[in-house]
């Protein structure tokens, strides 16, 4: 039974989001592009993308069409009235784990004193050679038309991992001038 005024979740969201954006899109479409996507953290895998489709759907915020003429039974998901009305909702809800994300850099910093020196140095140094790696992934980045905000929210992809090597090279520089 769907259920009234359905909250969603930030991975309901985000999915439910993508959708009303790409409609009609198939299942396999929504995993390759939570594949694909270097600027967005997608928190699921695609074994869980299935099931949140489902949810979705028995909540009355998605609805299945299927292709024509197609064997292996896909189908074209839309959003109902009510699933826009919900991604509403979620964009203009403001959650406190959104004004500091979880960030497991940060959780595993917090334990840094159990690394010895060379470990830490070895761990910070191929760190900073993945967030370079990265920040030219997001640079060459080309979503196409991925809305009126897309290079807003690749400035912001951006922007946070260039903070993320200053913030590196703050930690490198401490570590390298402890002598303990």
């Amino acid at each position: 039974m769907p259920r009234s005024n359905y909250v969603l979740t930030d991975n309901e969201g985000m999915l439910l989001s993508l959708v009303v954006r790409a409609e009609p899109i198939t299942a396999y479409k929504i995993a390759k592009v939570y594949d694909q996507s270097p600027i967005s953290n997608f928190n699921t895998s695609k074994g869980k993308i299935y099931p949140m489709i489902q949810r979705l759907r028995a909540a009355g915020l998605l609805r299945a069409r299927p292709i024509r003429d197609d064997a292996r039974g896909t189908e074209r998901l839309e959003t109902t009235k009510k699933g826009r009305k919900a991604v509403r909702n979620w964009i203009k809800e403001i959650r406190p784990t959104h004004l500091l994300p979880e960030d497991p850099l940060r959780t595993k910093l917090q334990s840094f004193e159990l690394l010895s020196r060379e470990e830490r140095i070895e761990w910070l140094s191929e760190l900073k050679v993945e967030l370079a790696k990265k920040l030219e992934e997001v640079a060459q980045y080309d979503h196409g038309d991925g809305g009126q905000f897309h290079d807003l929210v690749l400035e912001n992809a951006l922007s946070n991992i260039r903070g993320r090597i200053e913030w590196m090279d703050e930690v490198l520089n401490r570590v390298r001038s402890d002598k303990g």
